[in-house]
């Protein structure tokens, strides 16, 4: 099917049905959830987390060219977002990301290194100086600081993104602290 809608361009979508009657039940809906969303303030086309993404990304890179972030922005940065941002919520439409989802994601990412997918990785690789160099693993748990630098990175996309069109509002990402009780 293809159909426009004012300032948004045309959109096309396979409708992957050879039955007539649902190819009209498909194409409605879809109509109907594209101008839904247009009404909203939103772009007619949900985009995954992971597209998302990946613009902002190349906006970081625009503007440590420019000098507006420091270099090293322009490399911690992309790859907390593809490591863990894009390992979590991939293909998941960014206007869906929900504050339970991302109370999910917070315990997800405490564990990433112990128990998630990093438990199978055995070394990380990076650049220092021209050279490729490598480092074991830390199987921790990451620090309280460190989990509140990685959810302002998060916290700068999600506003990125709402900025940009592709969700309303984003939802509020804290990290409650979880003190030891010494008695």
């Amino acid at each position: 099917m293809r159909f426009s809608i004012r300032g948004q361009g045309q959109l096309k979508r396979s409708l992957d049905t050879d039955d007539l009657r649902e190819a009209q039940r498909r194409a409605e809906a879809i109509w109907y959830e594209a101008t839904y969303r247009a009404q909203q303030g939103l772009t007619a086309r949900a985009h995954t987390f992971e597209s998302v993404a990946e613009e902002y990304i190349a906006q970081i890179l625009r503007e440590v060219e420019r000098g507006e972030r420091r270099a090293d922005q322009g490399k911690s940065e992309p790859a907390v977002i593809r490591r863990y941002f894009v390992g979590y919520f991939g293909q998941r439409p960014v206007d869906a990301v929900s504050e339970a989802d991302l109370e999910r994601y917070a315990e997800w990412r405490r564990t990433y290194w112990t128990e998630g997918p990093g438990k199978l990785v055995t070394h990380i690789e990076y650049e220092r100086g021209g050279h490729r160099l490598r480092r074991p693993v830390r199987r921790s748990a990451p620090s309280l600081s460190r989990q509140r630098g990685e959810l302002v990175v998060l916290r700068q996309l999600l506003r990125w993104a709402s900025r940009q069109g592709y969700l309303k509002t984003p939802p509020e990402v804290t990290i409650k602290a979880r003190r030891l009780h010494t008695d």
